[in-house]
C-alpha cells in the first residue's frame, strides 16, 4: 500500500474511545496553555498590527478571536489566534521541531466552532494533528548540513492543523489524501534560516498562514477539489518539497497507536526561544545555591551550542521579538527581577541597568554541545559566574524547564500560567471559569466551553 495511503487511514481511523487517558489529560493541557497565550498575545505589537487587516477580509463569521471582541470565519479566526499565540514566546515546543500548538490548535478550534463539535471531538482532533505533524517532522528531518542552509516550520506543520481540520469534518482517507495533497500549496517556504537577519519578522514562523492555508485545503475538498494522493510517496514527494535531503517514511507510521509525540511535547516556562531556557534554568540554579547579587557579578560566561551562540547574540535588540533570541538580553532579565516567565515587555528594552548587566555576558561554542543538540535534541549549557571576589559558581542543564525529562511544570504551573496571561484581559471570573471548562472539555461541546472567553 502506497505510504500516503497508509498515513490517511490511520489518521481517519482515530478516535477518541481509543486514546490513552493520560493523551486526553495532556491534550486538554496544551489547549489551556494555547488559549492563554492567544489571549495575551492578542494585545502585542505583532498582533495589533495584523488584526486591521484580517477584520477588512472578513464580514462576519462565528468564531472566537481570542483576547478580542471579534467572530471571524475559520479561516481568519485561525489566522489571528495562530499569530497571537506566538507572540510571547510562551506556547508549547518539541525540541528542533518548533511548536505544535501554535500549528494545530488555532485551526482545530476555529473550525470545531464552525461545525458545533464536541470537546471529545476536538480533543480526537488535536492529537491527530500532533501527531501526524511530529511523524512527518521525523520523518523529514534534513541533515546537520542542509539544516544548516534550509529550514522552515510551518512549511510541513501546516499538514497538523489540515489533519486536525480534516478531521473535525470527518473526512474520510480518500478526502483526507486529496487535502495532504492540496495543502502544500498553501504552505509557506521553510525561510527560517533567514529569520535571523535585522530586524526580525513580527511573523515569526508564520503559523498563522500556514493555519489559514491548512483550513483552505480542507474547504478546497469539500468543494470538490482534488490533490495529489501520493504526496509522500517517491524521490519527488513532499520532502524534497519542503527543502530536506532525507526522508525516513517508517518514521511516519512507526509504533501510532503506542508512542504518542503528544506526551513527548514540552511547556514554555519564559518567554524566550526553547533553546535558551537551559541557559535560564542554569542560571537560576546558581541564584537559588548561592548567595549574590548582580551587583557582585565580574563576569558570565555561557557555554552552549555553536548556532545559539551565532543566533542567540549580537546586538542589542530592538524589539521584543529579538528579544526572544537573545541570550545576554534572557538572562539579564532574571537578575534583574523581570523574568520572561510571563511574556517580554516592550519597556524593557530601553532599561540602561538591563543593558548594563548583559555587557558583563559573553558566549561561547562546545562542541560537546553540538553533538548531543543535533544527535539526541538536547540544549546544553553551562553557565559561569565569576563574582569580584575571584569566587566561581557553575551550573549546567541540558533538558529545559517543562519539557520531557526535565524539571517538573506540571497541571499547577500550567493553570497558573493561564491564570496569570488570561486574567488582565477577560477579568478574573472569567478566566476561572474558561480555565474550568477547558479541563473537563471532554465532557462540553466547544462553544459551551469557550463561552467564557469575552472580553472584560
Amino acid at each position: 500500500m502506497p505510504l500516503t495511503q497508509d498515513v490517511t487511514t490511520k489518521v481517519t481511523d482515530l478516535t477518541y474511545d481509543a486514546l490513552p487517558q493520560d493523551v486526553c489529560d495532556k491534550a486538554k493541557l496544551l489547549v489551556l496553555d494555547l488559549i492563554g497565550c492567544m489571549i495575551a498575545g492578542s494585545r502585542t505589537r505583532g498582533a495589533l498590527q495584523l488584526m486591521p487587516h484580517l477584520s477588512s477580509t472578513d464580514c462576519g463569521g462565528n468564531c472566537t478571536v481570542f483576547g478580542t471582541s471579534l467572530r471571524f470565519h475559520p479561516g481568519n479566526a485561525a489566522h489571528a489566534n495562530a499569530n497571537s499565540a506566538s507572540m510571547l514566546t510562551l506556547d508549547d515546543s518539541y525540541v528542533l521541531f518548533g511548536h505544535p500548538g501554535s500549528s494545530v490548535i488555532p485551526a482545530a478550534l476555529a473550525v470545531a466552532e464552525e461545525v458545533a463539535a464536541s470537546g471529545k471531538d476536538l480533543i480526537t482532533a488535536i492529537v491527530g494533528g500532533y501527531e501526524m505533524s511530529l511523524r512527518l517532522g521525523a520523518a523529514i528531518r534534513s541533515s546537520e548540513k542542509r539544516d544548516r542552509q534550509v529550514k522552515g516550520l510551518g512549511t510541513w506543520q501546516i499538514f497538523g492543523a489540515c489533519t486536525a481540520a480534516g478531521l473535525l469534518h470527518r473526512f474520510n482517507a480518500e478526502q483526507m489524501a486529496d487535502a495532504y495533497g492540496l495543502v502544500p500549496m498553501h504552505a509557506p517556504l521553510p525561510f527560517l534560516r533567514k529569520f535571523h537577519s535585522r530586524p526580525m519578522s513580527l511573523l515569526k514562523n508564520n503559523y498563522g498562514w500556514a493555519n489559514r492555508g491548512a483550513i483552505m485545503a480542507i474547504d478546497l475538498v469539500r468543494t470538490g477539489f482534488h490533490g495529489n494522493r501520493t504526496i509522500f510517496d517517491g524521490d519527488d514527494g513532499f520532502w524534497v518539497m519542503a527543502g530536506s535531503d532525507s526522508f525516513e517514511p517508517r518514521e511516519m507510521l512507526d509504533r501510532w497507536g503506542d508512542r504518542y509525540f503528544t506526551l513527548e511535547t514540552g511547556f514554555r516556562a519564559f518567554g524566550v526561544c526553547r533553546w535558551i531556557h537551559t541557559s535560564i534554568d542554569s542560571l537560576r540554579m546558581l541564584l537559588s545555591r548561592q548567595a549574590f547579587h548582580r551587583d557582585d557579578i565580574e563576569s558570565i560566561q555561557v557555554e552552549t551550542v555553536s548556532e545559539f551562540v551565532r543566533d542567540f547574540n549580537g546586538p542589542w535588540p530592538e524589539s521584543t521579538i529579538e528579544a526572544a533570541f537573545h541570550i545576554p538580553y534572557a538572562l539579564a532579565l532574571e537578575l534583574h527581577d523581570k523574568s520572561s516567565s510571563s511574556g517580554l515587555r516592550e519597556e524593557d528594552l530601553a532599561d540602561e541597568g538591563l543593558k548594563k548587566t548583559a555587557a558583563k555576558i559573553t558566549l561561547s561554542s562546545d562542541a560537546c554541545a553540538d553533538e548531543k543538540f543535533y544527535a539526541k535534541k538536547l540544549l546544553p549549557a553551562r553557565v559561569t559566574i565569576a563574582l569580584k571576589n575571584g569566587v566561581t559558581h557553575s551550573a549546567e542543564a541540558e533538558i529545559p524547564t517543562g519539557a520531557p525529562g526535565g524539571p517538573a511544570f506540571g497541571q499547577a504551573e500550567i493553570e497558573s500560567k493561564f491564570l496569570s496571561l488570561a486574567t488582565p484581559h477577560i477579568g478574573e471570573a472569567n478566566a476561572q471559569h474558561l480555565m474550568e471548562a477547558l479541563l473537563k472539555l471532554e465532557a462540553l461541546s466547544v462553544r459551551e466551553a469557550l463561552q467564557f472567553c469575552a472580553v472584560a
